[in-house]
């Protein structure tokens, strides 16, 4: 048995009665502990080690055309390509509305009520489906970041 502290509130010495115990180590690079070290996760003293479950592999990262033509989907390239599509659509929606502000603009000039509420119809509609098309893509984007940390979760073996 060992002997009481001589001073009780150093934290350098032990509490009476307890083995030394190893400080957890902080993993040096990734996200999760275990990264540093090759993949090998951190394991308590005394406590069988356990293997990530549902046989998922780390993905290799490459490049763009190499998740494009990734058969198994473990890469998504939605997430790389959202800006641009974004910018596309919206590019779409501006030629949509400069053909409907020339048409009612046209009509304005033979029956002025049915171009005012043409026009008036051309900026609503644009104005809905710039924010219906930022919805689903902000949509789209959280269902691929649900799946990226479920997918992280199963390989650190929470799951």
């Amino acid at each position: 048995m060992s002997n009481p502290p001589e001073y009780p509130h150093d934290p350098s010495q032990q509490p009476y009665g307890q083995q030394p115990q190893q400080p957890y180590q902080q993993p040096q690079s990734g996200g999760y502990p275990g990264a540093a070290s090759g993949g090998q996760y951190y394991q308590q003293p005394g406590v069988p080690p356990q293997q990530p479950q549902g046989g998922y592999a780390q993905p290799a990262s490459t490049g763009f055309f190499g998740a494009l033509f990734d058969f198994s989907f473990r890469e998504f390239v939605t997430t790389r390509i959202i800006k641009i599509l974004f910018i596309l659509w919206l590019v779409l929606i501006g030629f949509w509305f400069i053909g409907g502000l020339v048409a009612a603009i046209a009509m304005m000039s033979e029956a002025f009520f049915a171009g005012f509420l043409t026009l008036l119809g051309v900026l609503v509609g644009t104005a809905i489906s710039v924010l219906l098309s930022r919805v689903v893509l902000e949509l789209l984007i959280v269902v691929f970041r649900i799946s990226e940390d479920l997918t992280a979760i199963r390989r650190r073996g929470d799951m």
